[in-house]
């Protein structure tokens, strides 16, 4: 029996509607797999907060994870300062002026940043994975009149901060200005963005020596 035109257009429509939804499957695990690697806002992390110095020596860890809480290697973080205008960075960590840093996480999906800053005492940047903030974290500058280096005038100004609650000047984080943030301090006297400091230091060590 010869095929009607109806049925010829219904038997069209059918093929057509088949070959429509295949191909958006098909795009749709094609962007899963592109996307497979992409940082995921919610299984990323940060540390709390950032100590910074002109002549650096404190490390800052950003964790990237991907959707399925797997470690990316290869994958971007960007640190922006501009939420603080008053943090300034040293001009070899930020040549462009865009008043952002740029980092690549490792196997482990872990990006180490050590950040050369003076300015204003405290501020907060925010953590930028993926186009997603995953954090906004406090920053506590060492270099309190903003000259870039860390010398008499910021230890009298930490010296004036005694006592107080920061967190300009709590370089431990534990909720007062006291000698132990000092001794932090002098462990960085006189550090400027010429003069590279290669005493590397971390939340868990600094927090261990002042327990």
């Amino acid at each position: 029996m010869p095929e009607t035109a109806p049925r010829r257009v219904a038997r069209s429509l059918g093929l057509a509607v088949a070959l429509s939804l295949g191909s958006a499957l098909a795009l749709a695990a094609l962007a899963n797999l592109a996307h497979a690697d992409a940082p995921d806002p919610r299984n990323c992390t940060a540390d709390d907060f950032m100590i910074a110095a002109p002549g650096g020596g404190f490390s800052f860890v950003v964790t990237l994870r991907d959707g399925a809480n797997q470690p990316i290697n290869g994958a971007t973080a960007v640190l922006d300062f501009n939420p603080a205008p008053g943090l300034l960075l040293c001009d070899d960590q930020d040549p462009d002026h865009d008043r952002r840093i740029v980092g690549t996480s490792g196997p482990t999906g872990a990006v180490t940043f050590v950040v050369r800053a003076g300015g204003s005492g405290a501020g907060t940047l925010n953590v930028v994975a993926a186009s997603f903030i995953i954090a906004t974290v406090s920053v506590r500058t060492m270099d309190f009149d903003g000259d870039m280096d860390v010398d008499a005038a910021d230890r009298a100004a930490l010296a004036a901060l005694l006592g107080t609650a920061g967190p300009a000047g709590d370089f431990d984080d534990n909720g007062t200005v006291n000698a132990a943030d000092q001794a932090i301090f002098e462990q960085r006297f006189g550090g400027n963005c010429s003069l590279l400091d290669a005493r590397a230091a971390t939340w868990g060590s600094l927090k261990n020596l002042y327990r």
